[in-house]
Protein backbone atom coordinates (compact mmCIF):
# COMPACT_ATOMS: atom_id res chain seq x y z
CA UNK A 1 0.00 0.00 0.00
CA UNK A 2 1.48 3.52 -0.66
CA UNK A 3 1.88 6.08 1.79
CA UNK A 4 -0.53 8.68 2.69
CA UNK A 5 -0.11 12.00 1.37
CA UNK A 6 1.11 14.36 3.63
CA UNK A 7 -1.57 17.05 4.93
CA UNK A 8 -1.71 20.34 3.30
CA UNK A 9 -3.91 23.42 4.52
CA UNK A 10 -7.07 24.29 3.31
CA UNK A 11 -10.69 25.56 4.22
CA UNK A 12 -12.19 22.46 3.22
CA UNK A 13 -9.66 19.54 4.29
CA UNK A 14 -9.83 21.21 8.14
CA UNK A 15 -13.65 20.97 7.90
CA UNK A 16 -13.67 17.56 6.64
CA UNK A 17 -10.89 16.76 9.63
CA UNK A 18 -13.23 18.02 11.74
CA UNK A 19 -15.97 16.04 10.37
CA UNK A 20 -14.59 12.74 11.06
CA UNK A 21 -13.48 12.99 13.73
CA UNK A 22 -17.10 14.18 14.85
CA UNK A 23 -17.97 11.05 13.28
CA UNK A 24 -15.64 8.74 15.15
CA UNK A 25 -16.60 10.35 18.43
CA UNK A 26 -20.33 8.77 17.52
CA UNK A 27 -18.96 5.54 16.13
CA UNK A 28 -20.12 2.40 18.12
CA UNK A 29 -17.32 0.17 20.25
CA UNK A 30 -19.27 -2.57 20.77
CA UNK A 31 -22.33 -4.52 20.88
CA UNK A 32 -24.39 -5.56 17.76
CA UNK A 33 -24.21 -2.00 16.41
CA UNK A 34 -20.21 -1.72 16.58
CA UNK A 35 -19.10 0.23 13.65
CA UNK A 36 -22.08 2.39 13.78
CA UNK A 37 -22.50 5.68 14.11
CA UNK A 38 -24.92 6.28 16.98
CA UNK A 39 -27.42 9.52 16.28
CA UNK A 40 -27.44 12.26 19.17
CA UNK A 41 -30.97 13.16 18.14
CA UNK A 42 -32.37 10.13 16.12
CA UNK A 43 -31.17 7.36 18.41
CA UNK A 44 -30.80 4.84 16.55
CA UNK A 45 -27.91 3.82 13.48
CA UNK A 46 -28.92 5.23 9.87
CA UNK A 47 -28.76 2.47 7.44
CA UNK A 48 -26.61 5.16 5.19
CA UNK A 49 -23.71 5.12 7.64
CA UNK A 50 -21.51 2.66 5.28
CA UNK A 51 -21.44 6.08 2.72
CA UNK A 52 -18.53 7.35 5.28
CA UNK A 53 -15.95 4.91 4.13
CA UNK A 54 -15.50 7.41 1.67
CA UNK A 55 -14.09 10.89 3.60
CA UNK A 56 -12.49 8.75 5.93
CA UNK A 57 -10.50 6.91 3.89
CA UNK A 58 -9.91 10.66 2.45
CA UNK A 59 -8.82 12.33 5.61
CA UNK A 60 -6.23 8.90 6.59
CA UNK A 61 -4.88 9.64 2.80
CA UNK A 62 -3.67 13.05 3.75
CA UNK A 63 -3.07 12.60 7.24
CA UNK A 64 -1.85 8.99 7.81
CA UNK A 65 -3.75 8.40 11.13
CA UNK A 66 -4.88 4.87 11.45
CA UNK A 67 -8.02 5.79 13.30
CA UNK A 68 -9.45 7.19 10.06
CA UNK A 69 -8.79 3.95 8.40
CA UNK A 70 -10.10 1.88 10.87
CA UNK A 71 -12.74 3.37 11.37
CA UNK A 72 -13.79 2.91 7.77
CA UNK A 73 -13.14 -0.57 7.60
CA UNK A 74 -15.43 -0.90 10.79
CA UNK A 75 -18.24 1.77 9.22
CA UNK A 76 -18.28 -1.06 6.36
CA UNK A 77 -18.69 -4.34 8.30
CA UNK A 78 -21.52 -2.76 10.01
CA UNK A 79 -23.58 -2.21 6.90
CA UNK A 80 -22.69 -5.41 5.37
CA UNK A 81 -23.97 -6.91 8.47
CA UNK A 82 -27.32 -5.00 9.21
CA UNK A 83 -28.59 -3.10 5.62
CA UNK A 84 -26.36 -5.16 2.98
CA UNK A 85 -29.23 -7.72 1.44
CA UNK A 86 -28.55 -10.67 -0.75
CA UNK A 87 -29.50 -9.55 -3.99
CA UNK A 88 -26.90 -6.55 -3.65
CA UNK A 89 -29.07 -3.77 -2.85
CA UNK A 90 -28.11 -1.53 0.60
CA UNK A 91 -31.24 -0.89 2.66
CA UNK A 92 -31.94 3.00 3.76
CA UNK A 93 -32.42 1.74 7.21
CA UNK A 94 -31.55 -1.12 8.87
CA UNK A 95 -35.97 -2.89 8.86
CA UNK A 96 -36.78 -5.10 6.16
CA UNK A 97 -38.97 -3.81 3.68
CA UNK A 98 -36.99 -0.58 3.68
CA UNK A 99 -36.61 1.80 0.52
CA UNK A 100 -33.49 -0.01 -1.94
CA UNK A 101 -33.15 3.06 -3.86
CA UNK A 102 -30.10 4.58 -1.97
CA UNK A 103 -28.17 1.39 -3.65
CA UNK A 104 -26.87 3.54 -5.87
CA UNK A 105 -25.33 6.51 -3.45
CA UNK A 106 -23.76 3.38 -1.25
CA UNK A 107 -22.20 2.35 -4.42
CA UNK A 108 -20.71 5.60 -5.49
CA UNK A 109 -19.15 6.16 -2.21
CA UNK A 110 -17.77 2.41 -2.11
CA UNK A 111 -16.65 3.15 -5.57
CA UNK A 112 -15.29 6.55 -5.35
CA UNK A 113 -13.27 4.95 -1.77
CA UNK A 114 -11.52 2.19 -4.55
CA UNK A 115 -11.15 4.62 -7.54
CA UNK A 116 -8.99 6.88 -5.22
CA UNK A 117 -8.03 5.11 -2.00
CA UNK A 118 -7.77 1.63 -3.21
CA UNK A 119 -4.03 1.14 -2.50
CA UNK A 120 -3.89 2.49 1.13
CA UNK A 121 -6.45 -1.24 1.31
CA UNK A 122 -5.02 -4.39 1.65
CA UNK A 123 -5.59 -6.78 -1.49
CA UNK A 124 -8.07 -9.26 0.47
CA UNK A 125 -9.76 -5.94 1.41
CA UNK A 126 -9.56 -4.02 -2.26
CA UNK A 127 -11.26 -7.73 -3.42
CA UNK A 128 -14.16 -7.70 -1.14
CA UNK A 129 -14.90 -4.08 -1.96
CA UNK A 130 -14.76 -4.41 -5.57
CA UNK A 131 -16.81 -7.70 -5.68
CA UNK A 132 -19.54 -5.73 -3.27
CA UNK A 133 -19.27 -2.83 -5.71
CA UNK A 134 -19.84 -5.54 -8.71
CA UNK A 135 -22.90 -7.11 -6.75
CA UNK A 136 -24.35 -3.25 -5.74
CA UNK A 137 -24.18 -2.49 -9.76
CA UNK A 138 -26.08 -5.62 -10.75
CA UNK A 139 -28.69 -5.13 -8.53
CA UNK A 140 -29.21 -1.31 -9.98
CA UNK A 141 -28.96 -2.54 -13.71
CA UNK A 142 -32.59 -4.56 -12.96
CA UNK A 143 -33.83 -2.30 -10.28
CA UNK A 144 -33.52 1.66 -11.17
CA UNK A 145 -35.94 1.95 -14.59
CA UNK A 146 -36.36 5.77 -15.48
CA UNK A 147 -39.69 5.09 -13.45
CA UNK A 148 -38.20 4.51 -10.10
CA UNK A 149 -38.09 7.13 -7.70
CA UNK A 150 -37.54 11.14 -8.29
CA UNK A 151 -34.87 12.57 -10.89
CA UNK A 152 -32.04 12.36 -8.82
CA UNK A 153 -32.08 7.95 -8.45
CA UNK A 154 -31.61 7.32 -12.35
CA UNK A 155 -29.26 10.63 -12.67
CA UNK A 156 -26.76 8.78 -9.21
CA UNK A 157 -26.99 5.94 -10.83
CA UNK A 158 -25.85 7.02 -13.86
CA UNK A 159 -22.53 8.13 -11.66
CA UNK A 160 -22.38 5.13 -9.81
CA UNK A 161 -22.75 2.47 -12.79
CA UNK A 162 -20.04 4.47 -14.82
CA UNK A 163 -17.66 4.33 -11.78
CA UNK A 164 -18.38 0.27 -12.05
CA UNK A 165 -17.67 0.51 -15.10
CA UNK A 166 -14.72 2.45 -14.30
CA UNK A 167 -13.44 0.03 -11.89
CA UNK A 168 -14.44 -3.24 -12.85
CA UNK A 169 -14.54 -3.20 -17.11
CA UNK A 170 -18.16 -4.32 -18.26
CA UNK A 171 -19.26 -2.45 -20.95
CA UNK A 172 -22.60 -3.24 -19.74
CA UNK A 173 -22.57 -0.56 -16.91
CA UNK A 174 -21.80 1.94 -19.22
CA UNK A 175 -24.55 1.43 -21.50
CA UNK A 176 -26.75 1.29 -18.83
CA UNK A 177 -25.04 4.33 -17.10
CA UNK A 178 -25.70 6.66 -20.73
CA UNK A 179 -29.55 5.95 -21.19
CA UNK A 180 -30.06 6.83 -17.01
CA UNK A 181 -27.44 9.73 -18.15
CA UNK A 182 -29.62 11.14 -20.90
CA UNK A 183 -33.22 10.17 -19.78
CA UNK A 184 -31.64 13.14 -17.44
CA UNK A 185 -31.42 15.33 -20.40
CA UNK A 186 -34.83 15.02 -20.84
CA UNK A 187 -35.49 17.21 -17.75
CA UNK A 188 -33.98 20.46 -17.79
CA UNK A 189 -36.05 23.53 -18.06
CA UNK A 190 -35.69 25.99 -20.99
CA UNK A 191 -33.84 28.24 -18.50
CA UNK A 192 -31.67 25.14 -17.51
CA UNK A 193 -33.28 24.16 -13.89
CA UNK A 194 -33.51 20.67 -13.69
CA UNK A 195 -37.13 19.36 -12.76
CA UNK A 196 -38.61 16.04 -11.63
CA UNK A 197 -38.21 15.68 -7.36
CA UNK A 198 -41.31 14.75 -7.37
CA UNK A 199 -44.15 12.80 -9.49
CA UNK A 200 -42.52 12.90 -13.40
CA UNK A 201 -45.78 10.92 -14.96
CA UNK A 202 -46.94 12.70 -18.24
CA UNK A 203 -50.25 13.86 -16.12
CA UNK A 204 -48.15 14.78 -12.93
CA UNK A 205 -48.33 18.71 -14.11
CA UNK A 206 -50.13 21.50 -11.80
CA UNK A 207 -52.94 23.89 -13.03
CA UNK A 208 -50.21 26.34 -13.48
CA UNK A 209 -48.48 24.03 -15.98
CA UNK A 210 -45.70 23.40 -13.17
CA UNK A 211 -43.34 20.64 -12.91
CA UNK A 212 -41.63 19.54 -9.21
CA UNK A 213 -38.06 21.53 -9.10
CA UNK A 214 -35.75 21.31 -6.07
CA UNK A 215 -32.63 23.85 -5.96
CA UNK A 216 -31.19 21.42 -2.71
CA UNK A 217 -31.20 18.14 -4.47
CA UNK A 218 -30.02 19.80 -7.87
CA UNK A 219 -26.82 21.48 -6.89
CA UNK A 220 -26.41 18.67 -3.75
CA UNK A 221 -26.89 15.37 -5.44
CA UNK A 222 -28.35 15.10 -9.30
CA UNK A 223 -26.04 17.78 -11.07
CA UNK A 224 -22.42 16.99 -9.30
CA UNK A 225 -23.70 13.32 -10.11
CA UNK A 226 -24.32 14.24 -14.12
CA UNK A 227 -20.78 15.44 -13.58
CA UNK A 228 -19.41 12.77 -12.19
CA UNK A 229 -20.54 10.70 -15.35
CA UNK A 230 -19.70 13.18 -17.70
CA UNK A 231 -16.50 13.19 -16.21
CA UNK A 232 -15.59 9.63 -16.07
CA UNK A 233 -17.40 9.05 -19.75
CA UNK A 234 -15.66 11.82 -21.58
CA UNK A 235 -19.33 12.62 -22.67
CA UNK A 236 -19.45 16.71 -23.73
CA UNK A 237 -22.87 16.53 -24.12
CA UNK A 238 -24.07 15.65 -20.60
CA UNK A 239 -21.15 17.82 -18.96
CA UNK A 240 -22.10 21.20 -21.32
CA UNK A 241 -25.58 20.42 -20.01
CA UNK A 242 -24.52 20.17 -16.34
CA UNK A 243 -22.31 23.34 -16.37
CA UNK A 244 -25.53 25.30 -18.03
CA UNK A 245 -27.44 23.91 -15.27
CA UNK A 246 -25.00 25.04 -12.54
CA UNK A 247 -24.48 28.31 -14.10
CA UNK A 248 -28.76 28.46 -13.53
CA UNK A 249 -29.23 27.64 -10.44
CA UNK A 250 -26.38 30.76 -8.74
CA UNK A 251 -28.98 33.28 -8.63
CA UNK A 252 -30.53 31.06 -5.75
CA UNK A 253 -27.33 31.25 -4.14
CA UNK A 254 -27.16 34.17 -1.28
CA UNK A 255 -23.53 35.55 -0.56
CA UNK A 256 -23.38 34.16 2.86
CA UNK A 257 -23.41 30.78 1.44
CA UNK A 258 -27.29 29.75 2.19
CA UNK A 259 -29.97 29.02 -0.50
CA UNK A 260 -32.95 30.53 -1.59
CA UNK A 261 -34.83 27.47 -1.46
CA UNK A 262 -38.11 27.65 0.38
CA UNK A 263 -40.29 27.61 -2.60
CA UNK A 264 -38.72 24.00 -3.77
CA UNK A 265 -40.67 20.71 -4.59
CA UNK A 266 -38.71 18.94 -1.70
CA UNK A 267 -38.45 21.54 0.36
CA UNK A 268 -38.72 19.66 3.47
CA UNK A 269 -35.88 18.56 3.60
CA UNK A 270 -34.15 21.97 3.03
CA UNK A 271 -32.21 23.84 5.56
CA UNK A 272 -30.64 26.57 5.02
CA UNK A 273 -27.27 25.77 3.88
CA UNK A 274 -29.03 23.01 1.64
CA UNK A 275 -30.62 19.89 1.70
CA UNK A 276 -29.98 16.92 4.44
CA UNK A 277 -29.86 14.06 2.89
CA UNK A 278 -27.63 14.81 -0.35
CA UNK A 279 -23.90 15.14 -0.43
CA UNK A 280 -23.58 19.19 -0.77
CA UNK A 281 -23.12 21.42 -3.69
CA UNK A 282 -19.17 21.90 -2.98
CA UNK A 283 -18.02 18.95 -5.41
CA UNK A 284 -20.30 19.53 -8.51
CA UNK A 285 -19.25 23.38 -8.30
CA UNK A 286 -15.30 22.30 -7.95
CA UNK A 287 -15.35 19.80 -10.35
CA UNK A 288 -16.16 21.93 -12.75
CA UNK A 289 -15.07 25.50 -12.08
CA UNK A 290 -12.93 25.42 -14.74
CA UNK A 291 -15.73 26.25 -17.07
CA UNK A 292 -16.92 29.78 -15.02
CA UNK A 293 -14.95 31.13 -11.74
CA UNK A 294 -18.33 32.28 -10.05
CA UNK A 295 -18.45 28.21 -9.28
CA UNK A 296 -14.98 27.88 -6.86
CA UNK A 297 -16.73 30.92 -5.08
CA UNK A 298 -19.91 29.10 -4.76
CA UNK A 299 -18.28 26.26 -3.88
CA UNK A 300 -16.35 28.25 -1.14
CA UNK A 301 -18.92 30.23 0.74
CA UNK A 302 -21.09 26.92 1.15
CA UNK A 303 -18.80 25.51 2.85
CA UNK A 304 -17.86 28.43 4.72
CA UNK A 305 -21.36 28.40 5.70
CA UNK A 306 -21.35 24.51 6.52
CA UNK A 307 -18.78 25.13 9.14
CA UNK A 308 -20.02 28.11 10.71
CA UNK A 309 -23.43 25.25 11.46
CA UNK A 310 -20.82 23.10 12.80
CA UNK A 311 -20.61 22.20 16.12
CA UNK A 312 -19.13 19.16 18.19
CA UNK A 313 -17.76 17.88 15.19
CA UNK A 314 -21.28 17.48 13.41
CA UNK A 315 -22.73 19.48 10.75
CA UNK A 316 -25.92 20.93 12.40
CA UNK A 317 -29.38 20.92 10.64
CA UNK A 318 -29.36 24.84 10.29
CA UNK A 319 -27.40 27.95 11.78
CA UNK A 320 -29.80 28.24 14.98
CA UNK A 321 -30.20 24.04 16.11
CA UNK A 322 -26.95 24.68 18.10
CA UNK A 323 -28.11 27.98 19.96
CA UNK A 324 -31.90 26.28 20.65
CA UNK A 325 -29.89 22.84 22.59
CA UNK A 326 -31.52 21.10 19.96
CA UNK A 327 -29.17 17.69 18.82
CA UNK A 328 -27.72 17.34 14.93
CA UNK A 329 -28.79 14.70 13.32
CA UNK A 330 -25.89 12.68 12.19
CA UNK A 331 -26.97 11.66 8.45
CA UNK A 332 -26.36 15.43 7.75
CA UNK A 333 -22.40 14.96 8.68
CA UNK A 334 -21.33 11.47 6.79
CA UNK A 335 -23.68 12.63 3.62
CA UNK A 336 -21.91 16.23 3.33
CA UNK A 337 -18.33 14.74 4.11
CA UNK A 338 -18.40 13.05 0.92
CA UNK A 339 -19.45 15.92 -0.93
CA UNK A 340 -15.92 17.66 0.18
CA UNK A 341 -13.85 14.46 0.05
CA UNK A 342 -15.05 14.27 -3.54
CA UNK A 343 -14.33 18.42 -3.84
CA UNK A 344 -11.00 18.06 -2.32
CA UNK A 345 -9.79 14.86 -5.05
CA UNK A 346 -10.97 16.98 -7.68
CA UNK A 347 -8.04 19.95 -6.09
CA UNK A 348 -10.31 21.95 -4.62
CA UNK A 349 -8.78 22.59 -1.07
CA UNK A 350 -7.54 26.42 -0.27
CA UNK A 351 -10.30 28.36 -1.27
CA UNK A 352 -9.83 32.17 -1.62
CA UNK A 353 -11.66 34.91 -0.08
CA UNK A 354 -14.65 36.14 -3.13
CA UNK A 355 -17.43 37.29 -3.39
CA UNK A 356 -20.38 36.40 -5.06
CA UNK A 357 -21.64 38.25 -7.69
CA UNK A 358 -24.29 40.70 -6.96
CA UNK A 359 -27.64 40.68 -9.14
CA UNK A 360 -28.64 44.03 -10.71
CA UNK A 361 -31.61 45.76 -9.10
CA UNK A 362 -35.03 43.77 -10.37
CA UNK A 363 -37.44 41.29 -10.87
CA UNK A 364 -37.06 37.75 -12.60
CA UNK A 365 -40.02 35.49 -13.24
CA UNK A 366 -38.96 31.62 -12.97
CA UNK A 367 -42.18 30.61 -14.96
CA UNK A 368 -41.38 26.93 -14.77
CA UNK A 369 -41.17 27.55 -10.94
CA UNK A 370 -44.50 30.11 -10.29
CA UNK A 371 -41.40 31.83 -8.35
CA UNK A 372 -40.38 35.77 -8.18
CA UNK A 373 -37.03 36.87 -7.52
CA UNK A 374 -36.47 40.03 -6.47
CA UNK A 375 -33.22 42.06 -6.01
CA UNK A 376 -33.06 45.42 -4.92
CA UNK A 377 -29.89 47.24 -3.06
CA UNK A 378 -29.07 45.10 -0.25
CA UNK A 379 -32.45 43.29 -0.09
CA UNK A 380 -32.75 39.69 -1.97
CA UNK A 381 -36.37 38.11 -1.80
CA UNK A 382 -38.44 35.58 -3.09
CA UNK A 383 -41.95 35.21 -3.79
CA UNK A 384 -43.93 32.33 -4.56
CA UNK A 385 -47.42 30.96 -6.34
CA UNK A 386 -46.26 27.69 -6.64
CA UNK A 387 -48.87 25.13 -6.81
CA UNK A 388 -47.92 21.96 -6.92
CA UNK A 389 -49.18 20.73 -3.00
CA UNK A 390 -52.60 20.32 -4.41
CA UNK A 391 -50.78 17.65 -7.35
CA UNK A 392 -48.09 16.26 -4.84
CA UNK A 393 -48.53 14.14 -1.61
CA UNK A 394 -45.48 16.02 -1.08
CA UNK A 395 -47.08 19.69 0.18
CA UNK A 396 -45.91 20.84 2.58
CA UNK A 397 -44.32 24.38 0.97
CA UNK A 398 -46.15 27.08 0.69
CA UNK A 399 -47.76 29.02 -2.05
CA UNK A 400 -50.76 32.04 -2.48
CA UNK A 401 -47.96 34.88 -3.14
CA UNK A 402 -45.58 33.84 -0.03
CA UNK A 403 -43.16 35.56 0.88
CA UNK A 404 -40.39 32.51 0.90
CA UNK A 405 -37.21 34.52 1.67
CA UNK A 406 -36.65 37.87 2.68
CA UNK A 407 -32.97 38.66 3.05
CA UNK A 408 -30.31 41.47 3.24
CA UNK A 409 -27.24 42.08 2.90
CA UNK A 410 -26.36 43.53 6.39
CA UNK A 411 -28.55 40.95 8.71
CA UNK A 412 -28.77 37.78 6.63
CA UNK A 413 -32.19 35.80 6.36
CA UNK A 414 -35.22 38.11 7.98
CA UNK A 415 -37.79 35.83 7.05
CA UNK A 416 -38.08 32.09 5.59
CA UNK A 417 -40.43 29.30 4.28
CA UNK A 418 -41.07 26.73 6.53
CA UNK A 419 -43.55 23.58 6.15
CA UNK A 420 -47.20 24.43 5.91
CA UNK A 421 -47.62 21.46 8.03
CA UNK A 422 -44.55 19.76 9.82
CA UNK A 423 -45.08 16.56 8.59
CA UNK A 424 -42.61 13.41 8.89
CA UNK A 425 -42.74 12.94 5.41
CA UNK A 426 -39.63 10.83 5.22
CA UNK A 427 -39.37 9.45 9.08
CA UNK A 428 -35.71 8.76 9.41
CA UNK A 429 -34.24 11.99 7.36
CA UNK A 430 -36.14 14.04 9.53
CA UNK A 431 -35.81 15.49 13.20
CA UNK A 432 -38.88 15.18 15.69
CA UNK A 433 -40.21 18.24 17.10
CA UNK A 434 -40.50 18.02 20.81
CA UNK A 435 -42.88 20.81 20.89
CA UNK A 436 -45.15 22.85 19.40
CA UNK A 437 -42.30 25.77 19.66
CA UNK A 438 -40.14 23.50 17.65
CA UNK A 439 -42.24 23.27 14.50
CA UNK A 440 -43.95 26.63 14.40
CA UNK A 441 -44.44 27.68 10.42
CA UNK A 442 -42.24 30.35 9.71
CA UNK A 443 -44.05 31.48 6.78
CA UNK A 444 -45.25 35.29 6.90
CA UNK A 445 -49.39 34.61 6.28
CA UNK A 446 -52.76 35.87 6.46
CA UNK A 447 -54.75 33.09 8.43
CA UNK A 448 -58.27 32.81 9.44
CA UNK A 449 -60.56 29.93 12.22
CA UNK A 450 -64.10 29.17 11.03
CA UNK A 451 -65.69 26.87 13.20
CA UNK A 452 -61.91 25.59 14.06
CA UNK A 453 -60.73 24.88 10.65
CA UNK A 454 -57.65 26.74 9.61
CA UNK A 455 -57.95 29.04 6.50
CA UNK A 456 -54.64 30.59 5.43
CA UNK A 457 -53.35 32.33 2.28
CA UNK A 458 -50.76 29.73 2.24
CA UNK A 459 -52.92 27.20 0.57
CA UNK A 460 -53.65 29.14 -2.28
CA UNK A 461 -52.39 27.66 -5.52
CA UNK A 462 -54.57 29.72 -7.78
CA UNK A 463 -53.44 33.03 -6.34
CA UNK A 464 -52.09 35.90 -8.81
CA UNK A 465 -48.75 37.85 -8.73
CA UNK A 466 -47.77 41.00 -10.72
CA UNK A 467 -45.03 43.19 -10.32
CA UNK A 468 -43.60 46.79 -11.53
CA UNK A 469 -40.50 48.98 -10.59
CA UNK A 470 -39.77 52.35 -11.20
CA UNK A 471 -36.71 54.13 -10.57
CA UNK A 472 -36.47 54.13 -6.76
CA UNK A 473 -38.93 50.86 -5.44
CA UNK A 474 -39.87 47.49 -6.67
CA UNK A 475 -43.11 46.71 -5.72
CA UNK A 476 -44.95 43.10 -6.19
CA UNK A 477 -48.85 42.48 -5.71
CA UNK A 478 -50.52 38.95 -4.62
CA UNK A 479 -54.20 38.37 -4.50
CA UNK A 480 -55.55 35.26 -3.59
CA UNK A 481 -58.32 33.59 -1.70
CA UNK A 482 -57.58 32.59 2.32
CA UNK A 483 -58.02 28.20 1.66
CA UNK A 484 -58.02 25.21 3.79
CA UNK A 485 -55.55 22.60 3.68
CA UNK A 486 -57.61 20.80 0.57
CA UNK A 487 -57.99 23.91 -1.00
CA UNK A 488 -61.36 24.91 -0.23
CA UNK A 489 -61.93 28.56 -0.14
CA UNK A 490 -63.39 30.86 2.77
CA UNK A 491 -66.39 32.86 1.95
CA UNK A 492 -65.29 36.58 1.08
CA UNK A 493 -61.98 35.88 1.99
CA UNK A 494 -59.97 37.57 -0.51
CA UNK A 495 -57.00 38.99 0.72
CA UNK A 496 -53.97 41.11 -0.83
CA UNK A 497 -50.30 41.36 -0.66
CA UNK A 498 -48.38 44.39 -1.70
CA UNK A 499 -44.18 43.88 -1.13
CA UNK A 500 -42.05 46.83 -1.43
CA UNK A 501 -38.44 47.61 -1.65
CA UNK A 502 -36.97 51.08 -1.91
CA UNK A 503 -33.29 51.79 -0.10
CA UNK A 504 -32.90 50.28 3.20
CA UNK A 505 -37.00 49.97 3.80
CA UNK A 506 -39.33 46.85 3.35
CA UNK A 507 -42.94 47.73 3.42
CA UNK A 508 -45.42 45.15 3.28
CA UNK A 509 -49.16 45.92 3.10
CA UNK A 510 -51.56 43.18 3.93
CA UNK A 511 -55.21 43.30 3.64
CA UNK A 512 -58.34 41.06 3.72
CA UNK A 513 -62.36 41.48 3.10
CA UNK A 514 -62.98 39.38 6.20
CA UNK A 515 -62.48 41.10 9.95
CA UNK A 516 -60.27 39.62 12.38
CA UNK A 517 -57.81 38.22 10.02
CA UNK A 518 -54.25 37.26 11.86
CA UNK A 519 -51.62 38.41 10.08
CA UNK A 520 -48.50 36.49 10.68
CA UNK A 521 -44.95 37.36 10.41
CA UNK A 522 -41.70 35.55 12.09
CA UNK A 523 -38.93 37.91 12.18
CA UNK A 524 -36.00 35.61 11.93
CA UNK A 525 -33.67 36.17 15.02
CA UNK A 526 -31.59 33.70 17.43
CA UNK A 527 -32.36 33.85 21.05
CA UNK A 528 -28.91 35.89 21.69
CA UNK A 529 -30.52 38.64 19.74
CA UNK A 530 -31.76 41.49 22.07
CA UNK A 531 -34.94 42.40 21.67
CA UNK A 532 -36.63 45.90 22.28
CA UNK A 533 -40.31 47.19 21.62
CA UNK A 534 -40.81 50.89 21.98
CA UNK A 535 -44.79 52.23 20.98
CA UNK A 536 -44.83 50.33 17.77
CA UNK A 537 -41.72 49.69 17.00
CA UNK A 538 -39.67 47.00 17.68
CA UNK A 539 -35.80 46.34 17.18
CA UNK A 540 -33.95 43.39 16.94
CA UNK A 541 -29.67 43.72 17.23
CA UNK A 542 -27.91 41.19 14.60
CA UNK A 543 -24.35 41.29 14.80
CA UNK A 544 -23.76 43.93 11.91
CA UNK A 545 -26.99 46.07 11.71
CA UNK A 546 -30.30 46.71 13.56
CA UNK A 547 -33.56 45.36 12.24
CA UNK A 548 -36.83 48.24 12.91
CA UNK A 549 -40.34 46.74 12.65
CA UNK A 550 -42.72 48.80 12.83
CA UNK A 551 -47.01 48.61 12.44
CA UNK A 552 -49.59 50.93 11.27
CA UNK A 553 -53.16 50.11 11.09
CA UNK A 554 -52.84 47.32 13.64
CA UNK A 555 -51.05 46.40 16.99
CA UNK A 556 -48.81 43.56 18.02
CA UNK A 557 -50.41 40.94 19.46
CA UNK A 558 -46.86 39.61 21.52
CA UNK A 559 -44.18 42.11 23.14
CA UNK A 560 -42.12 39.33 24.64
CA UNK A 561 -38.85 37.99 23.84
CA UNK A 562 -39.61 34.73 23.02
CA UNK A 563 -38.62 32.71 20.23
CA UNK A 564 -39.94 29.83 17.48
CA UNK A 565 -38.46 27.50 15.72
CA UNK A 566 -38.84 25.57 12.71
CA UNK A 567 -36.87 22.62 11.74
CA UNK A 568 -37.00 23.86 7.88
CA UNK A 569 -34.59 25.56 7.30
CA UNK A 570 -33.26 25.21 10.80
CA UNK A 571 -33.54 28.61 11.99
CA UNK A 572 -35.64 30.93 15.16
CA UNK A 573 -38.10 33.36 14.57
CA UNK A 574 -39.54 36.00 16.97
CA UNK A 575 -43.37 35.43 16.33
CA UNK A 576 -45.02 38.83 15.82
CA UNK A 577 -48.77 38.79 14.83
CA UNK A 578 -51.58 41.15 14.75
CA UNK A 579 -55.39 41.23 13.79
CA UNK A 580 -55.86 43.01 10.75
CA UNK A 581 -58.78 45.24 10.69
CA UNK A 582 -59.27 45.62 7.09
CA UNK A 583 -55.86 46.20 6.47
CA UNK A 584 -52.35 47.22 8.31
CA UNK A 585 -48.53 48.11 6.67
CA UNK A 586 -45.63 46.44 8.03
CA UNK A 587 -42.50 48.07 7.55
CA UNK A 588 -39.07 46.81 8.04
CA UNK A 589 -35.77 49.28 8.46
CA UNK A 590 -32.14 48.00 8.34
CA UNK A 591 -29.91 50.11 10.76
CA UNK A 592 -26.57 50.96 11.49
CA UNK A 593 -25.06 49.97 15.25
CA UNK A 594 -24.97 53.93 15.77
CA UNK A 595 -28.88 53.87 15.39
CA UNK A 596 -29.74 50.97 17.83
CA UNK A 597 -31.39 52.20 21.27
CA UNK A 598 -31.65 48.56 22.20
Amino acid sequence: MRNPTPVRCGALLNLLQIWCDGLIAHQITQGSDRGGFGCPACGFVHGRSGDAVYPLLAIFSRTGDEKYRRAALQVFEWSEHHVSQPDGSWLNENYAGAWKGISCFSALALGESLRHYGDHLTPETQHLWRERLRRGADFLLDFMTFEVGDINYPISTAAALALAWTLIGDEKYRRRARELAYFGLDHFTQNSLLWGEGPRGRGDISPRGLRPIDVGYNVEESLPNLALYGELTGDKTVLDAVVASLRAHLPFLLSDGGWDAGWCSRQYKWTYWGSRTSDGCAFGYAALRGHDPRFATAAALNTRLLATCTHGGLLNGGPHLHSRGIAPCIHHTFCHAKGLAAALDVGFLDEKSSALEKPGDGVREWKEGAVFQVSCGGWRASVTANDLPHTSKRGGYPSGGSLSLLWHEATGPLCVASMNDYLLYEGSNMQTAANDAEKFVLTPRLELLIDGELFSSLYDGAAQIAWHTDKEAIELTAVGILKNQVGEAAEDADYQFVYRFVGSIFELKASCALPDVRLVFPLVSAQHEPISFQDKTLAIRKPNAIVYAQLEGAQWENDSAERVFNFVPGVEAHPLTAVLKGEAWLTLTIGSEVSCHV
